[in-house]
């Protein structure tokens, strides 16, 4: 890439906060997109509008594109440990435009001096550089070549991040007008060990589970979105996939409370359930012995569900979402607290006949707790904020948003907490 000059045209990749900015393929992306974290977390995908979504499974395994040229200030050489001189030219231009001085050669003429076509293939370099870009942004670079594909394609690049793939993105249309599941190949290698699948049936799951070399042992979390899944499809996903763990539903119509029940088993640690109407006062938690983590979030959930936590449970579950369940109330708040003492998360929002008695019983018997979310509870006064200053001397996280009754006054009990980092106060109209 040359010197810009009066008159020459913008150059294809400019340098952006000391990296490179890959310029976007106009067809050749999918509309998969790719997130941060579980896909329990906040319930809603990661696609950034700056850079291009994670290619489609069609075009995982790319890589006959030419290789373009960089304009890092970072000088390969120095990333590969190998002394070079003041004059050696940066990643992408060549010795006559770095204008190096007469008195010193160029670095292709050093004495075991790598070139800069040499550089751009080395290995050692590549997997320093590559930890410096978004994983939007690893999916273009990885078609590049053949080598740094390579470099790209291990898992150590991709952990955290759960690819996310809708029901047209698996499968290819034929000239015959047939279709065909595409190759996962490509996420094997990188070695992916959770999916998030929108919009899936039951025989999507069973061609995914046919499919995916790591289908049977490799993949620990599954999450499905808005998907037609029913009991036969949910019993047969558990009972193939034994090596999940985490397990999201979410917006899910079709399957029953007694088909959930079937397919639940005890190695299953995480639960997730929202939005699915056929969901009410299952006895989940029997079913579940090694349970440290349940969100729910189910508008017919009443007192009853928060009764069937077990001795075990009380040791191992940490994480307890209750999000928009309207029926529950200060007595299932008493079941839950004796039931769960060593709780460090727990989300009541949304759960709006719970008063500030409730949140008294949490104050005095959850000590543990790190994170508090009271947001969407319209009962709660000042007079809980006085609970939670005087006995959560561990919390760290508050969520307040839309607590209607709150004022100044209770914002002063939480000005003593030392330990308060995070406080939400969002349309709290009376502070």
């Amino acid at each position: 890439m040359s010197n810009q000059r009066n008159g020459d045209t913008k150059p294809p990749c400019l340098p952006r906060n000391g990296l490179v900015k890959i310029p976007t393929q106009p067809n050749g992306l999918g509309s998969a997109s790719i997130t941060k974290g579980t896909p329990a977390v906040k319930n809603r995908l990661c696609q950034p509008s700056s850079v291009p979504a994670i290619l489609s499974p069609a075009l995982a395994n790319h890589s006959d594109l030419p290789i373009p040229s960089l304009a890092s200030p970072l000088s390969l050489a120095a990333l590969a440990g190998v002394s070079s001189p003041p004059s050696a030219s940066l990643v992408g231009l060549n010795s006559s435009e770095a204008s190096p001085s007469k008195e010193q050669p160029s670095p292709e003429r050093l004495p075991g001096s790598p070139s800069e076509r040499q550089l751009a293939v080395y290995e050692k370099i590549l997997n320093r550089l590559f930890w410096y870009f978004s994983a939007c942004e690893k999916c273009v670079l990885a078609q590049v070549c053949k080598v740094w594909r390579r470099v790209l394609y291990q898992p150590k690049f991709w952990v955290g991040l759960t690819p996310v793939l809708h029901t047209k993105e698996l499968y290819n249309v034929l000239p015959s007008g047939e279709k065909e599941f595409v190759s996962l190949q490509g996420f094997a290698v990188r070695g992916f060990d959770g999916f998030c699948l929108v919009g899936v049936s039951d025989l999507d799951i069973c061609e995914f589970i046919d499919n995916y070399p790591l289908s049977k042992k490799g993949v620990k979390s599954m999450s499905l979105k808005r998907s037609t899944i029913t009991d036969a499809g949910l019993e047969v996903m558990l009972e193939q996939m034994q090596g999940v763990v985490r397990l999201e539903l979410s917006g899910c119509n079709d399957f029953t409370e007694a088909g959930l029940w079937s397919s639940l088993n005890a190695r299953i640690t995480a639960l997730s359930v929202s939005d699915c109407p056929n969901v009410a006062d299952d006895p989940i938690s029997q079913l579940l012995p090694n349970l440290t983590e349940l969100n729910l979030q189910a508008y017919h959930v009443t007192d009853t569900a928060l009764a069937y936590f077990t001795a075990k449970q009380g040791y191992t579950t940490h994480t307890l979402r209750l999000n928009s369940c309207w029926e529950i109330t200060n007595h299932g708040v008493v079941n839950m607290v004796h039931s769960l003492p060593n709780l460090s998360v727990l989300s009541l929002s949304g759960c709006s006949k719970v008063t500030d008695d409730g949140v008294e019983l949490v104050a005095e018997n959850l000590r543990k707790l790190r994170s508090l979310d009271l947001s969407w509870c319209p009962r709660i006064t000042d007079m809980a904020l006085e609970y939670i200053a005087c006995d959560l001397h561990k919390l760290e996280e508050l969520v307040l948003d839309r607590c209607v009754r709150i004022t100044d006054t209770g914002l002063s009990y939480l000005s003593t907490m030392s330990s308060l980092r995070s406080l939400y106060l969002r349309w709290c109209c009376q502070v």
